[in-house]
């Protein structure tokens, strides 16, 4: 199961704390229905709903939500936009586009800029939340509908045969760069916990050391920057 695909089974969540979900969307008919449907499936602390990036913004910071779903096309900002800028407010918050834009453009604009997925409003309730449920965990969710497109795309910009990778990944442990690589091309952290014989926690821990090191903030990000800096090519 690769980086950009939703998962087709039963997600395996527990939380030590119900989570508190977020909805920034200003069709307010779908909001509160999904805010019900949240609610009612009994896994959630609280859902909070914003009518637009304005509201988002200074809310967010003080309700600290663990994740927010984000339409694209708010009245007052573009939805990706509002990401980018909760990532200096709320840090600590994980962000998933959930929009009716199924375009290659659109979905690459919000990866690049650190959403942890991209899921469109036709999925079926169950795919939606399945999702959820992985981002809240650290893994990234793309629809099905955009992900073969995305991940052609990344690797079309950023994979150049023959480049030297950055001297920053000097500073990772071999284990550390293997875990990396497994993360590059696509796994969770199931599946590398798996391939390596250790257990998930250990994978999580190596993960974290790894962004603290790079000095990155996300899993996402993490991605994004090993393809830049040619971490592949090595």
């Amino acid at each position: 199961m690769g980086w950009f695909s939703l998962f087709t089974g039963d997600y395996p969540f527990e939380f030590t704390t119900l989570p508190v979900l977020a909805i920034v969307d200003d069709h307010l008919l779908f909001a509160e229905g999904l805010k019900g449907l949240l609610e009612a499936q009994g896994n959630v602390k609280r859902c909070l709903v914003y009518r637009n990036g304005y509201e988002a913004l200074q809310k967010i910071p003080l309700e600290r939500p663990d994740l927010a779903l984000v339409d694209v096309h708010l009245p007052d900002m573009d939805g990706v936009d509002l990401v980018r800028r909760l990532q200096g407010k709320a840090p600590q918050l994980k962000a998933v586009m959930l929009t009716v834009d199924d375009t290659l453009e659109t979905a690459l604009r919000a990866i690049t800029a650190g959403a942890m997925g991209y899921l469109v409003k036709s999925a079926p309730f169950p795919r939606i939340l399945q999702g959820i449920w992985a981002a809240l965990q650290g893994d990234i969710v793309i629809a099905s509908e955009v992900a073969p497109l995305v991940v052609g795309e990344l690797k079309k910009i950023y994979v150049r045969r023959g480049r030297k990778p950055s001297s920053l990944f000097q500073v990772l442990t071999p284990r550390e760069r293997e875990i990396l690589r497994a993360i590059v091309e696509g796994k969770n952290n199931a599946a590398i916990a798996e391939e390596l014989c250790i257990a998930e926690k250990t994978v999580k821990n190596h993960l974290t050391n790894i962004l603290t090191k790079l000095n990155i903030e996300n899993r996402v990000k993490l991605i994004v920057f090993a393809l830049k800096e040619g971490f592949l090519e090595e």
